[in-house]
């Protein structure tokens, strides 16, 4: 081994939210990121179908009265669908490893916690749930729900870290 590379042991590993001058960098791997890219981009396509397993992120404001909820969702269903899909543009502008302020580590947020309720919502998830079989067909989409919960939390600690 060339002396002039340090030994591994001794490489420090970035955290996955680093607080940093002028707000916050996501430290992805080319891997993470591509993943990532292609979750949102199936995201922009559900939400633009109004596929079923995005229900979660329209919630009902009338659960007991069908036609005072169909015309809530005709109100607000196309402001929410935008606002998630600006903050889908912010975390795509940014996923690079860019320095994001408050408000796009916030977009972060949302944007990961709407995948991961969709992800949810595909794969009926529940706190019953016991531990995933590797060969379960569904293996990959456990993995990076359970992924996306470990950047919500690094998230919410870096917010939480700066207040």
């Amino acid at each position: 081994m060339p002396r002039a590379i340090p030994w591994p042991g001794r490489w420090k590993v970035p955290p996955l939210i680093e607080a940093v001058d002028g707000g916050y960098r996501v430290n992805l791997g080319r891997l993470e990121r591509r993943v990532l890219q292609q979750t949102f981009d199936d995201l922009r396509v559900l939400l633009a179908d109004r596929d079923p397993s995005t229900r979660r992120l329209f919630p009902n404001a009338y659960v007991d009265q069908p036609k005072l909820e169909a015309e809530y969702q005709r109100l607000v269903g196309d402001d929410l669908a935008d606002s998630q899909l600006a903050a889908l543009d912010v975390v795509e502008q940014s996923i690079d490893g860019s320095v994001v302020d408050r408000a796009g580590l916030e977009q972060w947020m949302r944007s990961i916690n709407a995948v991961r309720l969709v992800i949810g919502t595909q794969l009926d998830i529940s706190e019953e749930m016991g531990p995933v079989a590797h060969d379960d067909p569904n293996f990959a989409g456990y993995q990076l729900y359970e992924f996306l919960g470990q950047m919500l939390y690094w998230i919410i600690a870096a917010l939480s870290a700066s207040n």
